[in-house]
């Protein structure tokens, strides 16, 4: 897992469906429409990674920003330097998603790759093997 800033995050979302050609200059209070939107969309994508696993219990208070300049937390972007305290490529394919729903867009494969993305991520937090062949205890979580 990776984490990624505002800017990244936006850039490489916006990279990735083609609405840019390079990477974003500004992101937080950009004038361009569709950035400003996707910076707007974070917050949605925030609200629902913090409903699920491993990030309910890691980022329960719903403080999902946290500031390079001061280390404070926040749940909205202020800076394109505010470091996104989830997994980077889920923060990228939650924006990619919401976005092009927004736009009344296709969005279906970018939605299987948000939710596979949180289930990898839950499955790897949660995850618990099962020994079926240990013959002292007829199987035993680890």
């Amino acid at each position: 897992m990776s984490l990624v800033t505002v800017i990244q995050a936006v850039s490489q979302a916006s990279l990735e469906i083609g609405i840019v050609q390079r990477p974003v200059g500004q992101a937080v209070g950009s004038n361009d429409q569709d950035i400003a939107q996707m910076v707007a969309l974070l917050s949605a994508v925030a609200d629902e990674v913090l409903d699920e696993q491993p990030y309910q219990q890691t980022l329960g208070d719903g403080m999902w920003i946290r500031s390079v300049d001061t280390g404070g937390l926040s749940d909205t972007p202020k800076n394109d330097t505010d470091q996104i305290l989830f997994d980077g490529r889920l923060a990228v394919n939650g924006l990619k998603f919401r976005f092009l729903k927004a736009k009344g867009l296709e969005f279906g494969e970018e939605l299987r790759d948000f939710a596979n993305r949180l289930n990898k991520l839950a499955g790897k937090a949660n995850g618990r093997v099962l020994d079926l062949y240990d013959e002292g205890d007829g199987g035993r979580m680890q």
